[in-house]
């Protein structure tokens, strides 16, 4: 998979390949970029990325309930129930097959009147990383947001 990045001022092929685990050379291949080309601030480069699979899918056993699965695997129970869209009072049945996120997955459920800044801030990361494992970031109370 790719994405399209603007060129920042201060952005080199390093820094971009840096960004995106990538390399030099591979953004060269990819943009039909040459030794001695320069990048211009505003300009487009195509990198590639990787997805990154955020979540484990387990299936339910006899006797789970959602609270010992999130127990279990280290996630808040409101969070999971909210990610596979289940209240507190459904019924998960054996075979359900349902999403957890992966060990060093985190969640965010954003806040009534969160920006991209604060949200950013409190998860103490950027807006490229964030929006690296949301395809949209709509900023609404209640969505869930995720990040490492």
């Amino acid at each position: 998979m790719y994405k399209v990045y603007q060129v920042q001022s201060g952005d080199s092929l390093e820094r971009i390949s840096r960004m995106f685990q990538t390399t030099p050379e591979m953004l060269k291949k990819i943009n039909g970029i040459t030794n001695n080309m320069t990048l211009i601030p505003g300009t487009f480069v195509i990198v590639p990325i990787e997805e990154e699979n955020l979540f484990d899918v387990y299936t339910v056993q006899k006797g789970d309930n959602m609270y010992a699965i999130a127990r279990t695997n280290h996630v808040d129970y409101e969070m999971l129930l909210e990610l596979n869209g289940l209240d507190a009072d459904d019924y998960i049945y054996p075979e359900q097959e349902i999403l957890i996120p992966k060990k060093n997955v985190k969640m965010y459920r954003v806040k009534d009147g969160d920006t991209v800044t604060s949200v950013t801030s409190a998860l103490n990361t950027n807006y490229e990383e964030l929006s690296k494992y949301n395809q949209n970031i709509f900023l609404m109370p209640g969505q869930i947001l995720f990040y490492k």
